[in-house]
């Protein structure tokens, strides 16, 4: 069992399982999925990410002891990353880390399509000197804004400067662009190849369970 949580608060059932809905359908894991309280814009600045990260590290005790046996950071930020991990006995993963580990085994031209100002700093990390640069939609500043038709095409904008600079792969550091399916669309119009933070989440997910030896009963 994989336990999600939405670094957004969420209302709707529907929003907060969408997420681990798409893991479902690709990997075949099952899923819990649960958001942290009072943040109702999610994580987009140093702020925001600094009130997450108790609400993360709660949240990961109380999946753990509901029987998940891995927990996901729905975030590129990948918020309290270290801290749930050093709170838990189960394999933690962010969306980010996953996405930016899985572009380098691509290529070594890498572009990162991002919300915020300044990429994050573990995707930075991990790409090293296959960084290119990155790009950030034009009047985007939180995830909500990724579901309004500006949103999506300052999106797919900001990808094709990418291109145009010379990436052959791009991250898609925030997880809101999972909510709106933009890596099968930046594929099928700008032929490159998009990492979805969410599917490259679940990946690693579908990796470790298989290699997970059983529990004794």
């Amino acid at each position: 069992m994989l336990g999600i949580i939405r670094v957004i608060t969420l209302q709707e059932d529907s929003a907060i399982r969408l997420h681990g809905e798409l893991i479902e359908r690709r990997y075949g894991l099952p899923v819990i999925s649960r958001c942290i309280p009072d943040q109702p814009r999610g994580v987009f600045n140093e702020e925001t990410e600094a009130e997450s990260i108790p609400k993360i590290i709660s949240l990961a005790r109380e999946l753990e002891q509901q029987g998940c046996t891995a927990i996901g950071i729905s975030c590129a930020a990948d918020p309290a990353l270290a801290e749930a991990r050093a709170a838990v006995g189960v394999p933690v993963l962010g969306a980010g880390s996953c996405a930016a580990l899985m572009a380098l085994a691509y290529s070594s031209r890498i572009g990162v399509l991002t919300i915020l100002e300044e990429v994050p700093p573990l995707i930075r990390s991990i790409l090293g000197g296959a960084y290119l640069g990155m790009d950030r939609p034009d009047g985007v500043t939180t995830t909500l804004d990724l579901g309004t038709p500006a949103g999506r095409a300052g999106a797919l904008a900001g990808a094709a400067r990418l291109v145009e600079r010379g990436a052959e792969a791009l991250v898609l550091a925030c997880t809101g662009f999972a909510t709106i399916g933009l890596a099968a669309e930046l594929e099928e119009r700008l032929g490159i190849r998009a990492f979805d933070p969410i599917l490259c989440l679940g990946a690693a997910a579908a990796a470790s369970a298989s290699a997970s030896p059983p529990r004794a009963v």
